[in-house]
């Protein structure tokens, strides 16, 4: 689940097979600038965690007043669990679980708080984030090609009816998604956009992630439209393909490619309360002749619900 495709022939396993070193020796060599990006202006040891583990895929909240770090209720149940594993740079031979998605029965709606301790405080000072070689070693994960992992379960919320239906969608484990791809699709799920697949992009091909059917593509596409390009200058290009967004940078700097994919995870998970009341006020509006439109038609609906469900909701807010 949520890794690179494993639909791979034997060129592109060749070309895997002579290219892996050579890509893994580049990533290594991108992961110091990165960090120095994401961090840049953080001085103490708490913030510059919450930014570099927070673009690891983690969903964080920083206390206002303490300043103590927590994972948020949205995380996974078991986000916990991974991110107490990666305290040790030798986390790779510490973890043995099967990257078979996991899938909460609660379709996301916890009925207990996650027991871990990381729920509540996280201990900041246990990582070694000063240390260049723990640093690399956390953005250095690739998940395995392996055809089991692509759980087709999470097709059932790409159906028109479920997409209307679900605001909030079974969670995604941080350990079930490469490293710098990790943070848009934990954000994308959290504002109740179905995926099942994404790759942080390999062996020169762009990063991307599979949307569940056309509901889910269309509507990330009409907020990328709408929301998300009007907030941020984009570099690198968001193209789609059946109901694919690739992301690639144009001149293939993958350091511009990764940090851009954090800006836009960052601004989506910032936005997520306004985002997720759009996209149930928008479902709200949509009866069954939205069902059968082709893409086009059905892009251009979303994106006018958008806009009038976020003018609805400011005006709400302006009034409130």
């Amino acid at each position: 689940m949520y890794s690179c495709s494993a639909m791979l022939g034997h060129k592109k396993v060749e070309k895997i097979m002579t290219g892996s070193n050579s890509e893994e020796s580049l990533k290594a060599s991108i992961v110091a600038e990165f960090v120095a990006r994401i961090t840049d202006g953080k001085k103490d040891h708490t913030s510059r965690f919450y930014e570099i583990f927070s673009s690891r895929g983690f969903l964080l909240e920083r206390d206002a007043v303490s300043g103590s770090v927590r994972l948020s209720n949205d995380s996974h149940r078991e986000d916990g669990d991974f991110l107490e594993v990666l305290k040790d740079i030798n986390y790779k031979k510490l973890s043995h679980k099967s990257h078979q998605d996991s899938i909460d029965r609660d379709n996301g709606q916890d009925i207990t708080k996650p027991d871990h301790a990381f729920f509540d405080t996280i201990d900041t000072q246990e990582f070694d984030i000063d240390n260049t070689e723990y640093l690399r070693e956390i953005f250095m994960n690739k998940i395995p090609v392996d055809l089991f992992r692509l759980n087709w379960e999470r097709d059932w919320y790409g159906k028109f009816h479920q997409f209307k239906k679900y605001e909030h969608l079974p969670r995604i484990r941080v350990y079930d998604l490469e490293p710098f791809i990790a943070r848009l699709v934990k954000s994308v799920s959290s504002i109740g956009i179905s995926s099942w697949s994404s790759c942080e992009g390999h062996w020169g091909e762009p990063a991307h992630i599979n949307f569940d059917r056309k509901y889910n593509r269309l509507w990330f596409q009409a907020i990328l439209n709408k929301f998300i390009r009007e907030k941020l200058h984009l570099n690198c290009r968001w193209e789609w393909w059946e109901n694919r967004c690739t992301i690639r940078s144009p001149r293939g700097d993958l350091l511009e490619l990764y940090l851009e994919i954090q800006e836009v995870a960052r601004l989506i998970y910032d936005y997520g309360k306004v985002l997720r009341n759009i996209k149930k006020h928008s479902c709200s509006l949509l009866t069954d002749k939205h069902k059968d439109m082709n893409k086009k038609e059905l892009l251009a609906a979303f994106e006018n619900l958008f806009e009038i469900s976020m003018d609805e909701i400011n005006q709400e807010l302006t009034n409130g």
